[in-house]
């Protein structure tokens, strides 16, 4: 079994964005040191890394997607345990000793922990408010909303769990995929459900969100959020189809402004779900802003 002491490779995909030094730096910083942190470089550029044998840099035929250049990193890994991390996240200090310490000695496991959200400046805000329970189906923590403005998920860049695993349940390597490692970690479950997921209560990660982030949430791609709902969520609760379909793929209808977006899924929620009472007061309040912002411009 993999314990505490074994190799750990960092896999952190990337197109080669001016932030990635950042995350690189921020896993050899750690505390318990990975043996080598794998830049998987999915765009013709030369990426911007620390100059030392710790850190190697391979190469996607170019834009394979995040899915498909993690699959690679993981396969080219030589450590026993896999940590993954955004290029444009960084990791605290004492991340990785504080995870690995908290792992099963005699289990196979998944380790996450909460994280901070930074964006622009503003106050830090910490997620996921409830903590998924080790053993706790993974698409209803995900997918229903059970708190007003809460948002539960297990976060790319807190992910730590054993190689071996990839191998019984390999990681999603579709181009462009939509909810690559929640599907993942759905298949997991699904294939061990006594396998624990750990998030550790403390925010060992930093999100950092800016402009450029958020603008990729522009265009409206809630056709394929429903796409995804219908084909992974087929055999969860009317309620996670339901809740799924007025938050997530109204979410992204609405961060494209697209009114014909955020009634798609809503329609898609009926039709396919059972939404629960949050959902709709959260659809609603979309449709609400929607409607201002439109009124807004008008009046320009």
């Amino acid at each position: 079994m993999t314990r505490r002491g074994d190799a750990v490779s960092v896999v952190i995909p990337t197109i080669g964005r001016s932030s990635l030094r950042q995350a690189v730096e921020s896993a050899l910083r750690q505390t318990v040191p990975p043996a080598e942190v794998i830049v998987v470089l999915d765009r013709d550029c030369v990426p911007d890394v620390p100059d030392t044998d710790a850190v190697r840099v391979i190469k996607t035929a170019g834009a394979q997607g995040p899915s498909r250049a993690k699959h690679l990193g993981v396969e080219a890994a030589l450590g026993d345990v896999i940590a993954l991390l955004d290029d444009d996240d960084v990791w605290r200090p004492e991340k990785l000793e504080r995870q690995l310490a908290a792992a099963p000695a005699d289990a196979e496991w998944v380790l996450s922990c909460r994280f901070r959200r930074l964006l622009d400046g503003g106050e830090p805000v910490v997620g996921p408010r409830t903590l998924l329970d080790p053993l706790e189906p993974v698409a209803p923590y995900l997918f229903e909303m059970r708190e007003r403005q809460a948002f539960n998920m297990v976060q790319t860049s807190t992910l730590v769990f054993p190689r071996a695993l990839t191998q019984k349940v390999p990681l999603s390597v579709a181009a462009g995929s939509i909810h690559d490692d929640p599907k993942w970690l759905m298949e997991v479950r699904r294939a061990n459900p006594r396998l624990p997921i750990i998030q550790l209560p403390d925010p060992l990660v930093d999100i950092v969100w800016t402009a450029v982030s958020v603008s990729r949430a522009g265009i409206d791609r809630s056709a394929e959020y429903i796409d995804w709902g219908v084909r992974e969520l087929g055999g969860e609760s009317p309620r996670v189809r339901g809740d799924y379909m007025l938050t997530s793929a109204v979410g992204s209808a609405l961060g494209a402004g697209s009114v014909r977006g955020v009634t798609r899924s809503i329609a898609a929620g009926v039709r396919y779900g059972r939404p629960g009472s949050l959902a709709w007061a959260s659809a609603a309040k979309s449709l609400a802003r929607l409607g201002t912002q439109r009124l807004t411009r008008g009046q320009r």
